[in-house]
């Protein structure tokens, strides 16, 4: 969540009910083009901010990392992920992270994505729930919202609980990879490319798909209770993505962003909703466009798919 403040200032006048005597001795005060030219003369030039330095700032990282964690152990994956295995996460598991994200970015970016994320990203691994949840109360102000893992776009930092599996680390890579390649994506479509890779399964070099998982419960649920619509996910806001319908709206976005790749459509999608944000925000009219049928009218063939799952 990114706050914003919005700082008003109020300029006060006050006005002299006395008449003042004038001076015949006063100077005139320059006039407006003499103080303009004054003021252009004698403002300092600026300094334009140094270039970014992606090896200095790796090592930023790890600098930090180790401070705050201790001993640990690090190695970079696709020059801009510095993966950070916390005390208890081992030197076999971060080999295995490393190569399950660079198997992953490879295929991300082989038709998929196009833009790179173009500063550092530390990825913090903790071997269970109750370190990573003691790191976010200790540095990140308070319990972890995810019991998973999360990304904080702020500081740059995917932070997870790996006990479970690395199905997180394949889901939190997309959100820093969306912020770059879709700068302007709506939430369901972020979160729904990036829990479909939770259970990836990468075939081959260069390809990467999703399988069913853990969510498909509350999708079936809400199919039931009649919420859960393919349509009801153009044009919703990030707030009503959020709101008590969360869990559900994840796993509606997730089957539909499953549905679509299981089509080869996925990727198109994506791209020329991207490509025409500004002329389809809701991003219906380029699904109509690409998928062949408006939202409304794919609903029933993405209900019966799901359900035959």
């Amino acid at each position: 969540m990114q706050v914003r403040f919005a700082w008003t200032f109020f300029v006060f006048s006050a006005c002299s009910t006395q008449t003042p005597t004038p001076s015949p001795t006063l100077t005139p005060p320059p006039s407006r083009t003499q103080t303009q030219t004054q003021t252009r003369t004698q403002a300092p030039t600026p300094t334009p901010p140094p270039a970014y330095d992606l090896a200095a700032d790796r090592k930023r990282i790890e600098s930090l990392a180790r401070a705050e964690l201790g001993d640990v152990s690090i190695q970079t994956a696709q020059d801009v992920f510095v993966l950070v295995a916390a005390p208890g996460w081992n030197a076999s598991a971060l080999a295995s992270s490393v190569d399950l994200t660079t198997h992953a970015i490879d295929a991300y970016f082989n038709g998929r994505f196009d833009k790179k994320p173009d500063k550092a990203i530390g990825v913090y691994l903790f071997p269970e729930a109750k370190s990573y949840q003691d790191y976010c109360r200790a540095k990140l102000g308070g319990t972890c919202d995810s019991p998973f893992g999360m990304y904080h776009p702020n500081i740059r930092r995917i932070v997870m609980n790996a006990g479970p599996g690395l199905g997180t680390l394949t889901h939190e890579l997309v959100h820093p990879i969306v912020e770059t390649d879709f700068p302007r994506a709506p939430i369901w479509i972020n979160e729904g490319i990036a829990s479909l890779y939770e259970a990836p399964v990468m075939p081959r070099p260069g390809e990467i798909h999703g399988v069913k998982n853990w969510r498909y419960g509350k999708l079936m649920t809400g199919l039931g209770a009649g919420t859960a619509k393919l349509d009801g996910l153009f044009g919703m806001s990030d707030e009503a993505f959020r709101d008590a319908d969360e869990k559900m709206h994840y796993a509606t976005a997730r089957y539909v962003c499953q549905w679509l790749d299981a089509r080869g459509l996925l990727w198109p999608f994506y791209r020329a909703w991207r490509d025409s944000y500004d002329a389809d925000p809701t991003g219906a009219k380029t699904f109509e466009r690409v998928v062949g049928m408006a939202p409304a009218r794919a609903n029933p063939a993405w209900t019966a798919w799901v359900k035959a799952l």
